[in-house]
């Protein structure tokens, strides 16, 4: 009972921090950072993905599938961070988002629809197959990169 104790009152502290710090930034602000953390969790686990498709990694089809199953549920999220007047501050997003918003749309429901495909591919053997859609995803990344993400030098 004292351990659950503790860890309610460890949950409470941190609502409490994490509230302030988001009281602290716009929603804009925190529009941003949103999204951006949706991106880092995306690139994690596309990252595995990759490694794997590519032959760098092992094929282990149980973290390809699991990593899968994330990336299809992760490709949904961002999306909700492309708020009006998030266009500005420390974002890579392109102001075509906004002023070109429903060819956004269009290429983030591509990425969405294949990334839900690997998840059901990558369930089975044929490991080709698998390698395939994989292509398809990257595709649709390269396509939302080149049009809506602003380039670093």
């Amino acid at each position: 009972m004292k351990k659950l104790s503790m860890i309610a009152v460890s949950m409470t502290l941190l609502a409490i921090f994490a509230g302030d710090a988001q009281a602290e930034m716009t929603r804009e602000e925190y529009a941003i950072k949103f999204r951006r953390g949706g991106y880092t969790m995306i690139g994690w686990y596309y990252g595995t993905l990759h490694r794997m498709a590519k032959g760098v990694m092992a094929y282990d089809k149980a973290l390809f599938a699991r990593n899968a199953e994330y990336l299809a549920v992760l490709s949904k999220l961002p999306k909700d961070g492309f708020i009006p007047g998030s266009d500005s501050g420390e974002t890579k997003a392109r102001l075509e988002i906004w002023s070109n918003s429903d060819e956004f749309k269009k290429v983030n429901e591509h990425f969405e629809n294949e990334s839900a495909k690997l998840g059901e591919v990558a369930k089975g053997d044929n490991f080709e197959a698998i390698k395939e859609q994989f292509g398809k995803v990257q595709k649709t990344c390269k396509a939302c990169h080149d049009d809506f993400k602003k380039r670093t030098e």
